[in-house]
């Protein structure tokens, strides 16, 4: 047995011993206690994964050392799926190997779904890969499996539907198969089935231990409402003809407007973070108070004054959008465009597996900034999933292009 062969095996073994035994005591955030209650609002993967861990074990540190191996078994799975796809140097396993290890010194002890969400998207990004360059049965469920166990984990990855669709018309251009066609379609109809099932089987269960009003508080509107009332101002309270929310927005308005936490007060990046814990921690109160007056509950009010206030600045909503895609990471918007450009150029012009990959890495980052900047609050650590996966993408590229020059020259 050559040791060089198990290089990223041997890394990933000594990474993970070593933080684990720096510790495996979980950091507890405040929407921990959403997985560890359960949540109607949240998928329920990551709250079952944890009921197990502790009725088997009694530790929360076992969870954590279950997503810190999971994490590790991921990043081995992945490298060796591009290796073996792009024929890999070993030093490039190497650095491949640790590039993918580094974000999990920072969140392995999160009790979060940020580790689980992690690994299945290298595990689901290796089997797009293999599905890509060599189309079989096996290849395409275990993709289903990782979107499913993506969906099932982050409502965040509902962006997946998209991204799923334009591969599998990709594979299709390319191939032009009925048998595989047929397959492309009985997937997508199992991902969106089987999700939506579970996701409905659960709310069954579980509705009798969480409170009708608790549950809608949250949706899109929750986030939409909060850019809605950033982009406005006082003078749109005059667009509702309710007595009560007119008031109600007026108050709102006037106590945010105190506190410059309106577009018009906007001084650089970090300004909305700001507004929107203002806003959201103002407003919300009192739309409670309103929603038991009109009988009705928050989201229904969210819904009906967001729809209002962005039809009425939709110029100023659209320029909000894309100043939070310069704020927060402009490179990963625009860098993921102009491939998905050049892969579509490459796939119309040579039906190209490669130009096909390129577009659904591309699409896969796209999408999920998409749905944090129109539907989130944006935080780096939602960006994990796409973005290193995409960098390492790009650092391969580079080195099997390298590579193949050098090769010339001989």
């Amino acid at each position: 047995m050559k040791i060089r062969n198990y290089i990223t095996e041997i890394l990933i073994i000594f990474g993970v011993s070593l933080i684990l035994f720096y510790s495996s005591d979980p950091l507890i955030y405040p929407d921990t206690n959403r997985y560890l209650n359960g949540n109607l609002h949240d998928p329920p993967l990551y709250s079952t994964i944890i009921g197990l861990m502790v009725s088997i074990f009694g530790t929360l540190n076992s969870v954590i050392i279950l997503q810190t191996l999971f994490i590790g078994y991921s990043i081995t799975y992945f490298v060796r799926t591009v290796s073996i796809q792009f024929n890999l140097e070993l030093i490039i396993k190497f650095l491949v190997t640790l590039f993918l290890f580094i974000p999990i010194v920072k969140f392995y002890r999160h009790l979060l779904t940020e580790p689980f969400s992690y690994a299945f998207s290298l595990l689901f990004v290796s089997f797009v890969i293999k599905l890509i360059f060599n189309f079989n049965y096996q290849n395409i469920i275990w993709s289903s499996i990782f979107v499913v166990l993506l969906l099932l984990t982050r409502n965040q990855f509902l962006f997946l539907y998209p991204v799923i669709l334009l591969l599998y018309l990709g594979i299709f251009f390319i191939q032009k198969s009925k048998k595989k066609i047929s397959w492309l379609i009985i997937s997508f109809l199992s991902i969106f089935l089987i999700h939506n099932a579970l996701i409905n089987l659960n709310r069954y269960i579980s509705q009798d231990s969480f409170k009708k009003e608790n549950v809608s508080e949250k949706s899109a509107f929750f986030f939409i409402y909060i850019d809605a009332i950033y982009i406005s101002t006082s003078k749109d309270a005059e667009l509702f003809e309710n007595q009560n929310l007119k008031k109600t927005l007026s108050e709102v308005f006037g106590e945010i407007d105190k506190r410059k936490a309106l577009l018009k007060y906007y001084n650089g990046r970090g300004h909305f973070g700001l507004s929107l814990k203002v806003i959201r921690d103002y407003s919300d109160p009192l739309l409670k108070n309103l929603a038991r007056q009109e009988n009705t509950n928050i989201i229904s009010l969210k819904k009906e004054i967001s729809i209002k206030l962005i039809k009425a600045n939709f110029k100023k909503y659209i320029k909000h959008i894309f100043k939070k895609f310069y704020d927060s990471a402009w490179l990963f918007v625009f860098l993921p465009f102009f491939m998905f450009l050049a892969g579509l150029i490459g796939i119309l012009r040579y039906k190209s597996s490669f130009s096909l990959l390129v577009i659904f890495l591309s699409t896969f980052a796209l999408a999920n900034h998409s749905t944090v900047y129109l539907f989130g609050r944006v935080q780096p650590r939602y960006f994990i999933y796409t973005d290193f996966i995409l960098l390492i993408f790009i650092f391969i590229t580079f080195a099997v292009l390298i590579d193949y020059k050098k090769k010339l020259k001989y």
